[in-house]
C-alpha cells in the first residue's frame, strides 16, 4: 500500500486549522493509503505520531510521538528511545499546512532538499501566493485586475503610511499580514484611528503589510486542481455573502458557519461565472500553482471580476470552501486528494 507522510500542525497561527484539515483528510483517506502522521508543534518540531488519528485536533504532540527530522537527500528519519535515527521510508509527502512556515514555500523547499515528492503547490508558487504583493502583480500581468496595493515594512514613518491609504484611494481601506493567507490579522479600516490600529495588529503578524484598496463587491471562490502543462479541472465557484461584522471568518469561529451563508454554486449571471472560472485559471496558471489550491476574487456591482488572494494549500476541514466546491462538481475530496497522490508518484 502507497505510503502517505501526512504533515501537519505548523508554527503559524492556523495551527488548529491545519489539525482539523488533517483529522478531516485522515477520514478521506485513511482506507485508501498507508498514512504517516507527521505533526509540526507551534514551536517547530517534527514529531511522528502514532497514536489515534482522532486525537490529532487535540494535545497529539504529548504522547505517543518520536522526533523526526529530514536528512538531505535521504528522505525522512525518526529517533528511537534509545536515540538512534532510523529511515521512515514514505512515497510521497502530503503537507496540509496553512499559513507561514508551511503554506509559503519553506517546508516544500525542504521536503526537496530531501528528496521527498509532495502533492501541492512547489517552492516558488507556494511563496508567490503567500506574497500579496507579489501574487497581485503577476495577476495583473496575466491581464486579471488587482485592488490598489500599497505595501509598508515594520517601522516605516506615518507619513509612509498616510501615503499608503492614499495610493489605495482612501478610506476605507483593507489592511492585512501581506504574507497570510487567511482572515487572520486583516481589518476594514473607515478612519485614520481605525487604520492605524489595523497597522499595528498586522504588523504584530508579519513585518510586511498590505494596503489595499476596499473593493465593493461578492467574494467568489474557484477550487482548482492540476497544472499548465497537463491540464486543469475546476469545482463549482462559491459565493460568500456575509453577516455581522462584514468579515469571512469561518476558521475563526466556534461555529464556523455563525456568520456566513456559502452559496455554491454561486448564484450570479452565467457570463459573469464564465468571467469568473476564466480568471481563476489565468491566476492558477500566472503564479504557477499545481496540485491544488483555492483562488478568491471579488465581483463588483458592475459585473467586473477582481483577484483577492490565492491560498496554495486551502482548508480542508468538513466545512472548508475548496472540499465543498469539489463535492458539488460532483467529486468527493478523498476521491480528489487520490487522484493527486497518484499522479505525483506518476511523475518520480
Amino acid at each position: 500500500m502507497t505510503r502517505v507522510a501526512l504533515i501537519f500542525g505548523g508554527v503559524s497561527t492556523e495551527h488548529d486549522i491545519s489539525c482539523k484539515s488533517a483529522d478531516n483528510v485522515i477520514a478521506a483517506l485513511g482506507d485508501r493509503f498507508d498514512l504517516a502522521l507527521i505533526g509540526i508543534t507551534r514551536e517547530g518540531r517534527w514529531l511522528r505520531y502514532s497514536g489515534d488519528p482522532a486525537e490529532v485536533t487535540g494535545a497529539w504532540e504529548a504522547h505517543d510521538c518520536v522526533p523526526v527530522s529530514l536528512v538531505p537527500g535521504e528522505g525522512l528519519f525518526e529517533f528511537c528511545a534509545d536515540g538512534a535515527a532510523r529511515p521512515l521510508p514514505v512515497d510521497v509527502a502530503l503537507p496540509v499546512l496553512h499559513g507561514q512556515g508551511g503554506e509559503d514555500g519553506t517546508v516544500q523547499g525542504a521536503l526537496e532538499v530531501a528528496g521527498v515528492p509532495y502533492v501541492g503547490c512547489g517552492v516558488m508558487a507556494s511563496a508567490v501566493c503567500m506574497d500579496k504583493d507579489a501574487s497581485h502583480r503577476l495577476a495583473a500581468s496575466a491581464g486579471v485586475r488587482s485592488p490598489r496595493c500599497e505595501v509598508l515594512w515594520r517601522g516605516c514613518s506615518d507619513e509612509a503610511r498616510a501615503a499608503a491609504a492614499e495610493a489605495c484611494g482612501g478610506f476605507p481601506v483593507f489592511v492585512k499580514p501581506a504574507r497570510g493567507g487567511s482572515s487572520i490579522g486583516v481589518s476594514r479600516a473607515a478612519d485614520a484611528a481605525a487604520y492605524a490600529e489595523a497597522l499595528d495588529a498586522a504588523f504584530a503578524l508579519d513585518e510586511k503589510v498590505a494596503v489595499e484598496e476596499a473593493i465593493t463587491g461578492v467574494e467568489v471562490g474557484c477550487a482548482i486542481v492540476g497544472d499548465a502543462v497537463r491540464g486543469t479541472r475546476m469545482g463549482e465557484p462559491d459565493e460568500i455573502v456575509v453577516s455581522g461584522d462584514g468579515f469571512f471568518r469561518i476558521h475563526l469561529e466556534k461555529d464556523p458557519g455563525a456568520n456566513t451563508e456559502l452559496r455554491c454554486p454561486a448564484q450570479l449571471p452565467a457570463d459573469v461565472m464564465d468571467r469568473v472560472r476564466a480568471a481563476g485559471t489565468a491566476v492558477y496558471e500566472a503564479l504557477g500553482c499545481e496540485g491544488l489550491a483555492r483562488v478568491d476574487l471579488f465581483v463588483t456591482p458592475e459585473g467586473e471580476v477582481v483577484f483577492n488572494e490565492v491560498n496554495s494549500m486551502p482548508g480542508l476541514t468538513y466545512y472548508s470552501r475548496f472540499p465543498q466546491m469539489m463535492r458539488v462538481a460532483g467529486r468527493e475530496l478523498g476521491d480528489v486528494l487520490a487522484g493527486l497522490i497518484e499522479d505525483r508518484l506518476a511523475r518520480r
